[in-house]
């Protein structure tokens, strides 16, 4: 080969991307139910504040949380692989597994507190004191049947529900 040809080669293959690609933009959403976890999730775990930890971390003390979503009446389903980027193998210390609304939580250390907000922003919707994605009407947040502020933390065991009307 020549010089030229080497160099023609070698600059192709330098711009061939090799791994995943970049992840998209996280967007909170803020249309109807149902609501997928996010495709790329690791821009929703740095969107969220979150460390971004391979698959297999389990923290010093994982926990699991219970959270029941309705709107309109009706129940939302929590979905697997929020805060879970398996294309990248990278996960927030906070995700699902399953679609039955347990949260894990699996924090690097006992002093972190995150939040039901937080869980939200993995998910990939709008959340704040009045709206859950598009649904702005009587937002109320129980945990363990009492009241709880919108920003409430994942605590240890705890069953939240979070109602609310479009």
């Amino acid at each position: 080969m020549t010089a030229a040809t080497l160099l023609v080669t070698s600059t192709v293959a330098a711009g061939c991307q090799v791994g995943p690609a970049p992840p998209a933009a996280a967007e909170l959403r803020t249309g109807a139910p149902p609501w997928a976890a996010p495709r790329d999730a690791v821009s929703y775990i740095d969107k969220a504040g979150f460390e971004r930890l391979p698959l297999d971390f389990s923290g010093q003390s994982p926990y699991t949380v219970n959270l029941a979503v309705t709107v309109d009446g009706k129940p939302v389903q929590v979905p697997a692989g929020i805060g879970i980027d398996k294309l990248r193998a990278e996960q927030a210390a906070v995700h699902t597994h399953t679609t039955d609304g347990v949260i894990w939580v699996e924090a690097k250390t006992t002093s972190e507190h995150p939040t039901l907000a937080q869980f939200f922003t993995l998910w990939g919707l709008r959340y704040d004191a009045n709206c859950l994605a598009g649904a702005c009407k009587n937002l109320k947040i129980t945990v363990n049947t009492q009241p709880a502020p919108w920003n409430t933390p994942l605590v240890r065991n705890s069953h939240i529900t979070v109602s609310v009307q479009s």
